[in-house]
């Protein structure tokens, strides 16, 4: 029994106290049973508070819940700073699965897409420091699923194929932790007080600078990069696919940091 009932029933019982002293007073007694009366009273009041009041109760205590998670995921927080809308939908999404039977973690980890889409949007103008050590992380987190060769890291990286993975079960938490406070880096550096903008960079650059790393793709990979003329194909080897994946990033890494920001930035931001 949790406060908010030992609570109800006090009142109740206070309640049912003062009847009983009006109804001695008035000699009602004698024509009522006061037991019986006492009875409907507390099947009422037990069937009130389970149908109308503990419903509204766990909901806020849920409630409750989510937000001091919420509160201690520094990424969560300057979301709500800074994308109050988004916040509200994200809070929305995960009180929503936790009716549906999901765990409070795994409500947060199911609502990140959501919040991918954000530095989609933000990743476009961010400086290149935040876009390098984004990727950098991203990196880590590929060659660590890779290493599972249980085909999360295909998962990972492709999720429009074959359904993504929840990274916070897959990575190891010091590896997660990292990711979520590079994202609120990333964000916190695109806020509302960013003075900043990246160099514009043509498309036409971005090609140029990409050739030498076309080129050792090339070399090292051949015909099998045309596996990604269509993943969805059965043959398809996703663990190479993934192999391939990594080497692309690591070689753009490996660029001077103006030039793999430029291309990352083109490459992962959201067009126009």
């Amino acid at each position: 029994m949790n406060e908010y009932e030992v609570l109800s029933w006090v009142v109740l019982g206070a309640l049912c106290g003062l009847l009983i002293k009006v109804w001695r007073s008035k000699g009602i007694p004698r024509r009522i049973p006061v037991m019986i009366v006492l009875v409907v009273l507390i099947a009422g009041g037990e069937l009130f508070y389970s149908m109308v009041i503990r419903p509204e109760l766990a909901g806020k205590i849920e409630a409750n819940k989510i937000d001091q998670a919420l509160a201690e995921l520094p990424l969560y927080a300057t979301i709500k700073t800074q994308e109050p809308a988004l916040y509200a939908q994200i809070r929305s999404n995960i009180l929503k699965l936790r009716q549906e039977g999901k765990s409070q973690q795994d409500a947060i980890n199911t609502v990140k897409p959501m919040v991918s889409v954000l530095l989609t949007q933000r990743i476009s103008h961010a400086p290149d420091a935040n876009v390098n050590e984004a990727m950098q992380v991203n990196l880590e987190e590929m060659q660590t699923l890779q290493a599972r060769k249980d085909g999360s890291c295909f998962k990972f990286l492709y999720p429009q194929v074959d359904g993504g993975v929840n990274t916070a079960q897959v990575l190891p938490p010091e590896l997660f932790r990292k990711d979520l406070n590079t994202m609120n880096d990333l964000l916190l550096a695109t806020g509302s007080g960013q003075t900043e903008q990246p160099a514009a960079v043509s498309t036409e650059r971005v090609i140029a600078m990409m050739a030498p790393v076309r080129e050792a793709l090339g070399n090292m990979y051949g015909e099998q990069l045309q596996m990604f003329s269509d993943l969805t194909k059965p043959d398809v080897d996703r663990e190479k696919v993934c192999e391939i994946s990594i080497s692309l990033y690591s070689g753009i890494l490996a660029l001077q940091p103006a030039d793999s920001a430029a291309i990352l930035r083109q490459m992962l931001g959201a067009k126009p």
